[in-house]
């Protein structure tokens, strides 16, 4: 069993996306993996404080689906199509949640076909160890967050 080692504290959204800028600053290319829907806006939103890098999103396992994440007057938007290949691919964590249906030998052959010199892990609520995915996949770092909060009215 892998242990992962806790490298740094990350409080709220601006500490998630200073942390996640601070793991890809010395890389230009950024893929991220996530399930359509699900993960995509979280790809756009992790994406923001590195809008200057070539971005690229993936829906689901389907590589030949690639979108360029592009830049413009709204924010971050998916573009035409891309090539999947990236210095650092990032699995979101909707991709482990059981209602989507992935299972994570089937992610270790999807990160076969993807060239990449970096696996980064991003989650809530601790779903890539619950699902196994932190021993079964050599990440080279794991963003957990934890979602608290209240509806008052």
């Amino acid at each position: 069993m892998i242990i992962m080692e806790k490298i740094q504290d990350v409080k709220g959204l601006s500490g998630m996306l200073n942390g996640f800028r601070d793991l890809v600053k010395d890389d230009q290319k950024i893929t991220f993996v996530g399930s359509p829907g699900f993960c995509t806006p979280f790809a756009l939103l992790m994406g923001y404080p590195v809008r200057e890098k070539e971005l690229v999103f993936v829906p689901g396992l389907a590589k030949e689906k690639a979108r360029k994440i592009v830049s413009t007057e709204y924010g971050l938007e998916l573009g035409g199509p891309a090539d999947a290949d990236a210095d650092v691919v990032v699995i979101l964590g909707g991709m482990a949640m059981p209602k989507i249906g992935v299972k994570v030998e089937e992610m270790k052959d999807f990160l076969t076909k993807i060239k990449h010199k970096k696996l980064i892990g991003v989650c809530f609520m601790s779903i890539f160890e619950k699902a196994g995915w932190c021993q079964a996949l050599d990440y080279d770092y794991v963003m957990n967050l934890i979602a608290e909060g209240d509806v008052s009215r």
